[in-house]
């Protein structure tokens, strides 16, 4: 039996699919099913004004319907080049324009209402408002006198290193968007994923000085270079010290082969330790994150005390993951509810005040009521690096709150650790 808040959200989803086939011929606006996932997928097609160049270039905007959207979840969209034949000018432009774009399509969303039409007329007035900007530079260096040889290959040898310091590191899609501007300006070295974040970047110096300039006009917690180094070589690529640049959640492989390879002072710079004194000019509170995990007795109000749960998540700027399971698959049963809240000491401990003081459920009567019936299980700072591993944009989000015990408990521990596994295990029985 098909759930009556499930069809209302096929209907309201299909009204927009069927919008996007009338409104647009199919070479400017398509949708399809996902092969991976089987989500329905809106694609645009945008032509990007290209004045001073002989050359053109287009981009797809994507719009993915997540199983949540509307009502729960919002759409995630992604930007990329079609094939073409463009400028490599041209397509650094677009590279460079791409964060911007996208951040501005994701300030239209708002839980609960359809967006897809309000994302794509943004993204038309992007064009024409922004774009021009991103693409001013690049014109101006097409048309700069060619410097003579020498002077090029000079310019071209400068090897740059960035230690680039973030207060977290854990969104799917930013780390995805690093590895393809890594990929594009050619650059190698490490992301280090979780809390704290850490970002060594090795190639042209150029290259390092543009890709800072590009993630810094994301949004972030904190962000900032702590490290850089210059050198001239003779051949750029024969003097690297990463070979690639890769992910991980180990600061100590990070840390082992910055020494493997003589750069051991440009780590340090990420805990404030300069000039291999050995002082640190200064300390960071909070570096790690800092966790709770309850354990919520019943929702009355299961759609309204979710709600409630995420739109104070997102208001005093934590993650949340809530999640559920039924004893042995029972669903006659009440469910184990465990609801996880991630981020710094200060801000949990808010969340948490504001919990027990809110009206989040209804009584028995169907009148709004105070939550007395939580037990929180565990609460202090998480040194457990494998929490990097939850995709926690998606939990944020995330309609489906089933598990099953083992899956339950295996989250929990990937969050926590051993000590938040024992929780749970104790709380069940």
């Amino acid at each position: 039996m098909v759930d009556n808040d499930d069809e209302e959200l096929e209907e309201r989803r299909n009204a927009e699919l069927e919008f996007i086939s009338a409104a647009y011929d199919p070479e400017e606006a398509w949708w399809e099913i996902s092969d991976d996932e089987q989500l329905p997928v809106i694609y645009r097609r945008l032509k990007l004004p290209t004045s001073g160049y002989d050359d053109s270039l287009c981009v797809i905007l994507s719009l993915c319907m997540v199983p949540g959207y509307p009502e729960t979840d919002r759409l995630d969209i992604a930007c990329s080049v079609e094939q073409g034949k463009s400028s490599a000018a041209l397509l650094r432009s677009a590279y460079n324009a791409f964060p911007k774009l996208i951040e501005t399509c994701r300030e239209q969303l708002e839980v609960g209402e359809e967006s897809v039409l309000l994302v794509l007329s943004r993204a038309d007035e992007w064009i024409e408002d922004s774009w021009p900007d991103f693409l001013g530079p690049a014109a101006v260096a097409e048309e700069r006198p060619t410097a003579p040889a020498s002077s090029i290959s000079s310019a071209a040898k400068v090897l740059g290193r960035r230690l680039i310091y973030s207060h977290h590191l854990i969104s799917k899609i930013k780390r995805g968007d690093m590895r393809d501007l890594a990929s594009h300006y050619k650059l190698t070295g490490y992301m280090k994923i979780g809390w704290p974040g850490i970002i060594i970047l090795e190639g042209e110096e150029d290259s390092c000085a543009a890709f800072y300039d590009h993630v810094r006009r994301w949004a972030w917690k904190y962000l900032v270079v702590r490290g850089e180094q210059q050198e001239r070589v003779l051949d750029l690529d024969a003097s690297r010290k990463f070979d690639q640049f890769i992910e991980t959640e180990e600061m100590s492989r990070v840390a082992q082969h910055c020494r493997d390879v003589g750069l051991e002072a440009l780590f340090r710079t990420s805990m404030k330790v300069y000039d291999n004194t050995g002082d640190s000019q200064g300390n960071d509170v909070d570096e790690l994150p800092y966790g709770a995990l309850v354990y919520v007795d019943h929702m009355n109000d299961t759609k309204g005390y979710r709600k409630w749960l995420r739109k104070t998540a997102k208001e005093v700027d934590c993650f949340l993951l809530i999640k559920q399971s039924y004893p042995n698959h029972d669903f006659s049963k009440r469910p184990l509810i465990i609801v996880a809240i991630v981020g710094e000491s200060d801000l949990v401990r808010q969340f948490l005040k504001r919990w027990r003081t809110s009206r989040v459920d209804v009584d028995s009567k169907g009148k709004p009521c105070l939550e007395r019936m939580i037990t929180i299980l565990m609460e202090g700072q998480l040194d457990h690096t494998g929490m990097a591993t939850v995709d926690w944009d998606k939990a944020q989000g995330e309609e489906n709150m089933n598990l099953s015990n083992e899956q339950l408990l295996l989250l929990v521990e990937s969050i926590g650790g051993e000590v938040w596994k024992e929780a749970l295990v104790n709380a069940r029985s």
